[in-house]
C-alpha cells in the first residue's frame, strides 16, 4: 500500500544525544542494569541487550518467564537484594479480567541470574491495571505498584462515540483526532505495596479520585476527576509522591507520609498537561524529581494538540515547584516554548468536535519512560504522525491508541547527558 512519507520533525535530537528509532515496542519496555554493567532492554515479552551504555544493541531474545501472559505494563527493577523483579500480566489471565482485583491480574517473577530465567508468579492484588514500568522500592525496601481502575463506556444510550469525538481535515482527508476520554469514564488509583519483595502485597487505604473545584479546593463542588496511569518517588524528605494524567488541564498529584499506605487529597499541580500519561521519577545522584509529560495550554488542547509537545522539568523541592523547563518535541501548529502556566479554571477540557485544517507536519509524542545510567538519562516515547494512502485517499489517524488506530508510528530512544535537563 503506497503512503505518504513521514513529516519532518521540528526537534531533533540535541548534538551529542544518541538517537535510536524503532528500537522496543514502546508502552512495554523496561530497562535495568545487569551485574557486568550491560544494559537489559525488556520490550514486552522479548529483551535486548547493550554492553556500550545505550550506544549499540543487540537482537531481540524471548524473555524465559513462563508466567508471564499478554506483553503489555511490564515493570522490570533490580531490588535491594541484588534481585531482579519483574510485574507483569499472567499467562492465564490475559485477556479476562476478575471481580477481586478489577482488571486482568498482575503478578510477580524474581529472577536470580541475571534475567537468564524467572521463577514465582505471586498475585500483585492491584486495582485495574497499572501505567507500565511503575514499581519502585523505597529506601526502606518497600516496593509500590500504583495502578488505576477505568469504568468506560462508549455505548450509553443516546452518546455515540464517533459523533462526539474529534476530527479534523487533513490535506483534505477527514480525520479522527481524539480517542476514548471522549466518551464517558472515571478513572479512580491506587497504590499497593509488598514488605517481603514481593511475595504478598496490600492496597493502601481507599482510593484515589479528583475532587476539587475550579480553584483546585477539595470540596467536591467541581465533581469526580479522573486520575490515570498514575506513577509514584520517593520524595527527598522521605514522602511519597503520586503524578497522574486528569481531564482538567493539569496533571493531579497526592503525597504520603507513610510508604504508601496512606495518601492526601488528590489536588491540581501546577504542571499543565492534557489527558496523557506523564512520567516522574527521582534523580540518583541528586535526589531532584524529574517529570517527563505533554505540557499544553487549555486552547491548545481544544484545538486538538494535548499531545503535540513532550517536556520536562525538574523539581527541587518534592514537588512543590518545578524550574528548568524543557521542550524536547513539540509538533507543527503550536509554538515551541518551554513553559505552559497553569492556568484557571481548573475544569474538565476536552478538543472540540470540528478542528479544522490540520497541519500537514502534525504529529504526537507520548507514553514516555525514563531510566537513570551514571549519569546518562535514557528517555523512550512514542511518536505517531497521519499518513495517507496514496491510492484509495483514506487517512491513517492520530487517535488514542486505545481508540482509534495509532498507526504509522515508532518508538524514540533518546540518551541524554543528565546536565541537559538542569541546563
Amino acid at each position: 500500500m503506497a503512503m505518504t512519507g513521514k513529516p519532518t520533525f521540528r526537534k531533533p535530537a540535541p548534538e551529542g544525544v544518541v538517537e535510536h528509532i524503532g528500537l522496543g515496542k514502546g508502552e512495554g519496555t523496561a530497562m535495568v542494569e545487569l551485574d557486568d554493567g550491560s544494559l537489559m532492554l525488556i520490550a514486552g515479552s522479548d529483551y535486548l541487550i547493550s554492553s556500550d551504555g545505550g550506544q549499540t544493541w543487540g537482537e531481540p531474545q524471548p524473555l524465559n518467564c513462563e508466567a508471564m501472559g499478554a506483553p503489555t505494563s511490564v515493570s522490570c527493577i533490580r531490588l535491594q537484594s541484588g534481585t531482579l523483579a519483574l510485574a507483569h500480566r499472567g499467562k492465564e489471565d490475559a485477556g479476562r479480567g476478575t471481580e477481586e482485583y478489577g482488571w486482568n491480574p498482575f503478578y510477580l517473577s524474581v529472577s536470580e541470574d541475571e534475567g537468564k530465567s524467572w521463577s514465582g508468579a505471586w498475585p500483585m492484588k492491584l486495582l485495574g491495571g497499572p501505567y507500565y514500568d511503575a514499581m519502585m522500592q523505597l529506601s526502606g525496601g518497600r516496593l509500590l505498584m500504583p495502578s488505576r481502575i477505568c469504568f468506560s463506556n462508549n455505548q450509553h444510550p443516546g452518546l455515540e462515540y464517533e459523533r462526539i469525538s474529534s476530527y479534523g481535515y487533513w490535506k483534505g482527508l477527514r480525520v479522527q483526532i481524539s480517542g476514548h476520554y471522549h466518551y464517558p469514564e472515571v478513572d479512580i488509583a491506587a497504590v499497593s505495596y509488598s514488605d517481603d519483595e514481593g511475595q504478598t502485597w496490600q492496597r493502601c487505604n481507599g482510593q484515589l479520585m479528583g475532587w476539587f473545584d475550579a480553584e483546585g479546593i477539595p470540596n467536591g463542588r467541581g465533581g469526580v476527576t479522573a486520575v490515570d496511569e498514575p506513577n509514584v518517588a520517593e520524595c527527598a524528605d522521605g514522602r511519597v509522591m503520586l503524578l497522574a494524567r486528569s481531564t482538567v488541564g493539569r496533571l493531579v498529584q497526592s503525597y504520603s507520609e507513610d510508604g504508601g499506605e496512606n495518601w492526601e487529597p488528590i489536588l491540581p499541580s501546577d504542571l499543565a498537561g492534557s489527558y496523557s500519561p506523564p512520567r516522574l521519577r527521582r534523580i540518583p545522584s541528586s535526589g531532584d524529581l524529574l517529570s517527563v509529560w505533554n505540557q499544553v495550554s487549555r486552547d491548545e488542547v481544544r484545538r486538538g494538540y494535548r499531545r503535540g509537545r513532550l517536556s520536562s522539568a525538574i523539581s527541587k523541592d518534592n514537588g512543590a515547584s518545578w524550574e528548568n523547563f524543557k521542550t524536547i518535541e513539540v509538533t507543527t501548529g503550536i509554538e515551541d516554548v518551554d513553559k505552559i502556566p497553569p492556568q484557571y479554571p481548573i475544569t474538565p477540557m476536552i478538543a472540540m468536535p470540528e478542528l479544522g485544517t490540520l497541519p500537514d507536519d502534525c504529529a504526537t509524542f507520548d507514553y514516555t519512560n525514563v531510566w537513570f545510567v551514571g549519569d546518562k538519562v535514557h528517555l523512550m516515547y512514542h511518536r505517531s504522525w497521519i499518513e495517507a494512502d496514496e491510492e484509495t485517499q483514506e487517512a491513517v489517524t492520530l487517535g488514542e491508541r486505545h481508540g482509534t488506530a495509532h498507526k504509522p508510528a515508532e518508538t524514540v530512544l533518546r540518551i541524554y547527558p543528565l546536565e541537559w535537563f538542569y541546563s
